[in-house]
């Protein structure tokens, strides 16, 4: 099947976890330039203080919370180059540019219906396959053997999702020992002569769901997903004992069921919780626009959007607290295997914003919260490339405002999270698409961070706020700063601005371009910035202050 019809019908399909129909296309016309946002006037807010701790460490920040997703169909969304039989060099600069430290494979939905003996061998020899959540097929160029060789090349490390769908524990555990054991011959004759190794293991993908028919043909319940979780465990460990297992869990952080077992999380930790090292959520895919939506202004979808970080530290507080009765002698952290903006498949006003600066503000207010987690030691976005509106590097292999709001915290911030507080301005919002209304949201969010030496702080602000800039004083306590500071900064007029069009011309359905495209486009903006200088954060922006300790 030629790729522009293959990706017209994968474009439905992306969304499968939805337990609900809750998507109808809209009668709209297409149009590319109708503009969805008016003129914001400005306002000013002084009076905020930040104040940080240096000597009140968190915790370590881990390097795999900064991970994205690689699917295996469509080339593995095109970092394989069948034209040239190599992975783009292009996409492996920008995934190692951007700070990607693991990286998820082979999807998604569709790692349950994989088979990864057809992502190895000669190119040659691999078989084309159904892609079982669509009426697609692709050939298996992106396998195993290539996704090793983009670990090595970006040093990031792979996180593999094994069938436990249509597959086997048997299934899996050749699959530890071709990545994992020291002489497999299959994977030497694939050109990877020493394993690398793998170490994350995800035991299946949302085997809770069954809206579509592809979850109806492999949804189990919790019971039945514990008893299967602990054969593959014993399996694969066999294989390997050093690898870390990562279990489903159920996101609570919607107000729509999100799944038909409430009880799923306490279930699988009450009878697998002895073999469990992580436990996933895919808790953080919003605004999640549904029907009643379609006539929302902008300011009611962004605010509430960024509103939605708070329902994902409390849906982490939750499981933690769970957590805590099942840990015992053994330790269960969390891993965030998938999670990213997602506004709407059908309302053609909505669509086309995952690219946008509001978005990135969105992404930049998650990292904050994954972060603050010691708990969440892992985090894989979705994802990083695709044809679709989905990707955080368009189909012609050029960064959204996304990419850059990741790249702020994988790439410039520190390693050891230190207590932080701000005094914020509040916001409101309504009740938009799965988010429930919500009161005293603030408008400006703070994490920071030192290095190892403590020789450098680094303060990240994320404002939330829609049309306010805000004047902010630093209290470093303890930290004894130089005055000459760097400032990064992520900003724009509006927070629909973005880099300009991203859907290819085939795009078949309807949907309004975003009007504010940037010239040049938005990227981190790295400025001298001055301590004795009032800290101006301007609205819907992120912003992080590096400091070095005065000598």
């Amino acid at each position: 099947m030629k790729g522009k019809t293959l990706n017209k019908k994968i474009i439905f399909c992306w969304l499968i976890f939805l337990p609900i129909a809750m998507i109808h296309c809209y009668d709209s016309l297409a149009t590319r330039e109708a503009p969805v946002i008016t003129l914001i006037k400005p306002v000013t807010v002084e009076g905020i203080t930040i104040s940080v701790h240096p000597d009140q460490v968190i915790r370590t920040i881990p390097r795999e919370i900064f991970g994205t997703n690689i699917e295996w169909f469509n080339n593995g969304n095109d970092f394989w180059q069948p034209q040239n039989q190599r992975i783009s060099s292009q996409l492996t600069e920008l995934l190692a540019n951007q700070g990607v430290s693991l990286i998820r494979f082979p999807g998604g939905t569709l790692s349950d219906f994989y088979d990864w003996h057809d992502g190895i061998g000669p190119q040659s020899s691999r078989p084309v396959r159904p892609h079982h959540t669509d009426p697609g097929t692709s050939a298996n160029t992106f396998g195993s053997p290539e996704l090793l060789q983009l670990c090595r090349t970006t040093s990031s490390k792979p996180l593999i999702t094994v069938n436990a769908g249509t597959g086997s524990p048997e299934l899996a555990a050749d699959w530890v020992a071709y990545m994992n054991s020291t002489n497999n011959i299959q994977r030497q004759q694939d050109g990877q002569t020493l394993p690398l190794p793998v170490q994350y293991w995800e035991i299946g993908n949302e085997l809770y769901l069954d809206g579509s028919e592809a979850e109806k043909s492999i949804t189990i319940g919790p019971e039945e997903y514990a008893e299967r979780y602990l054969k593959y465990a014993s399996s694969m460990k066999a294989v390997d004992p050093a690898i870390k297992l990562i279990a489903l869990g159920r996101a609570s952080s919607y107000n729509i069921p999100y799944g038909p077992y409430s009880k799923w999380n306490a279930t699988v930790l009450e009878r697998a919780g002895k073999e469990i090292d992580f436990i996933a959520l895919h808790n953080a895919y919003f605004p999640m626009l549904l029907d009643d939506d379609k006539n929302r202004t902008a300011e009611e979808v962004y605010t509430a959007m960024w509103s939605a970080p708070l329902a994902v530290d409390e849906d982490l507080n939750q499981l933690e607290t769970l957590i805590q009765k099942y840990e015992d002698k053994k330790e269960i952290n969390i891993a965030i295997t998938e999670w990213g903006a997602f506004f709407s498949m059908s309302n053609p006003v909505f669509i086309d914003q995952v690219k946008t600066l509001g978005s990135a503000v969105y992404i930049a207010r998650m990292m904050q919260v994954f972060l603050s987690h010691p708990k969440v030691m892992i985090a894989n976005y979705f994802k990083f490339t695709d044809p679709t509106f989905m990707g955080w590097v368009n189909y012609a292999a050029e960064p959204k405002v996304p990419f850059y709001a990741f790249q702020m915290y994988a790439k410039h911030f520190g390693t050891q999270l230190i207590k932080s507080e701000i005094n914020s301005p509040l916001f409101t919002s309504t009740k938009i698409g799965l988010l429930n209304a919500r009161t005293n949201i603030p408008e400006l969010n703070v994490i920071a961070a030192t290095n190892d030496s403590k020789t450098k702080l680094y303060i990240n602000i994320v404002s939330c706020s829609w049309d306010k800039t805000q004047q902010i004083s630093l209290d470093l306590h303890a930290f004894n700063a130089a005055e000459a500071a760097t400032k990064r900064s992520i900003s724009g007029p509006s927070p629909l601005a973005n880099n300009g069009p991203d859907l290819p011309s085939w795009w078949p359905f309807p949907y309004q371009e975003p009007a504010d495209k940037q010239i040049p486009p938005i990227t981190i903006q790295t400025t001298p910035w001055n301590i004795n200088e009032k800290l101006v954060i301007p609205p819907h922006s992120i912003i992080t202050i590096e400091l070095d300790k005065k000598i």
